[in-house]
């Protein structure tokens, strides 16, 4: 048996960011601006999160809202223009940060329009609230199914997209009368992108019974975001706000409360958070029940978070989606080039949510001249919250590997430059890998008992 070597990371409590969590980065609190406006135009001090920070008054973030229409992806039937989302995923990259994305079919003004192919069809607009075109009475729904089969085509999978957004009707795609479609032209829809999004992970919207019934059905792995978070009033006083009136009630109607443990949890601010608290809302109850629903990201509109909530908004932080703690650690100091290498760890997620991509966990091994990176089975995905994570396992190493002394480090690896490795809630962190210590290897000799 080769000589073990059991390592204790210290663990750290610093606000982390990684891709698919924490707030949506804010470019334009990012560089060096010259002066802080809130969204009522009211001028603040500058402060920073961490000392580091590249942005003012607003947590740094590796998840960068992205939103195309289609009438730009789609410039006539069955003819697309993906350049306009791929120029949108660069710049998430180049800030290195994933993204979710919502294609949405139309908007209000007529710049969101649908497609001009489309309107040139049906140049007749209803007068339903926020509907463009009528999906009842024009081919609305297989137009759009057939946009959605050909997206997923195009972007399942993409390194870049951390969760998609399923727009089914309504402005913006936020669903504004979706309860009044017959269920076949809703389960057209969502056919589309539960057949062709097989890798990149989804939400839908919390709006009705009826399309989320239609989802569950399929037994897909299927989230869900809503769009007024924080709302504790603002729109009929004591009497209903959807802090307390809508959520929590659909979570549970709908039958959504455990679809965090296979797909994300994503929350938009309702108006600002300026707005909460100007209005004296409670920001840690607004705060606790998000952390009660497993969110992992929250929308903040790109707005400054008030200066006196930015210990709760920390805290919050901490919290929010998955971060993982490396509580022990042992390995094989000693091992023969071709042999095994045995490792024992204990891992803790202490957020709130799983991660919901597929990245990989490796060991990594660097010599004098060589570095070699070992790829772990295990997928991460399946590390929930509050439970006990041991990883065994085994790797070979290559028969060729010089004999040496090399530094053992441990990672997960998003296999994007721009994004990085994940950081772990562990000290040392060096470039994203976490040195666990020394490995000898042996050649010519079997590994020492």
């Amino acid at each position: 048996m080769n000589r073990a070597v059991t390592v204790y990371p210290a663990i750290s409590d610093d606000i982390l960011s990684n891709p698919g969590i924490g707030f949506t980065a804010a470019p334009g609190l990012m560089g060096e601006p010259d002066r802080i406006y809130d969204n009522r135009g009211e001028e603040h001090s500058q402060y920073k999160f961490t000392e580091n920070g590249r942005t003012f008054n607003h947590p740094d973030s590796k998840v960068y809202f992205c939103s195309a229409r289609w009438r730009d992806l789609e410039i006539s039937k069955g003819v697309f223009h993906w350049e306009v989302l791929e120029e949108k995923l660069d710049y998430a990259k180049s800030m290195g940060c994933t993204a979710v994305v919502r294609c949405s079919p139309y908007a209000l003004s007529d710049e969101d329009d649908i497609p001009a192919w489309f309107r040139e069809e049906y140049p007749e607009e209803p007068e339903f609230p926020f509907w463009r075109v009528d999906p009842q009475t024009t081919p609305y729904i297989a137009y759009w199914s057939d946009f959605i089969k050909a997206f997923a085509a195009r972007f399942d999978g993409h390194p870049v997209i951390s969760s998609v957004d399923m727009t089914i009707v309504g402005a913006w795609g936020e669903g504004g009368g979706t309860e009044f479609l017959k269920p076949e032209a809703i389960s057209s829809i969502t056919d589309a992108y539960l057949d062709g999004f097989k890798i990149t992970p989804l939400q839908a919207l919390l709006h009705d019974p009826l399309s989320i019934r239609i989802i569950k059905e399929r037994k897909a792995k299927v989230g869900f975001r809503v769009d007024c978070l924080g709302d504790m009033g603002g729109f009929h006083g004591d009497q209903w706000s959807h802090m307390t009136d809508f959520y929590p009630q659909n979570i549970q109607n709908f039958q959504m409360a455990d679809a965090w443990e296979k797909a994300p949890i994503l929350f938009e601010a309702c108006w600002h958070m300026n707005d909460w608290y100007l209005q004296g809302w409670d920001i840690d109850y607004i705060i606790q029940e998000t952390l009660k629903w497993h969110i992992s990201s929250f929308n903040n509109k790109g707005t400054v978070v008030p200066e006196p909530w930015k210990e709760n908004i920390k805290a919050w932080l901490n919290k929010m989606g998955y971060r993982f703690e490396l509580r022990k650690f042992t390995y094989d100091s000693e091992v023969s080039a071709g042999a095994e290498l045995g490792i024992a760890a204990l891992w803790a997620n202490v957020g709130v949510a799983p991660i919901y991509n597929h990245y990989s966990l490796v060991v990594r091994l660097t010599g004098n001249s060589q570095t070699y990176t070992l790829r772990s089975r295990e997928d991460i995905r399946n590390w929930l919250p509050d439970v006990d994570i041991a990883w065994e396992e085994s790797f070979t190493l290559p028969e060729d590997m010089p004999e040496g002394e090399y530094s053992l480090e441990v990672g997960i690896e998003t296999g994007v430059a721009e994004i990085g490795n994940i950081q772990l809630a562990i000290e040392g962190n060096q470039d994203g890998y976490y040195p666990m210590g020394k490995l000898f290897v042996e050649r010519g000799k079997e590994a020492k008992c």
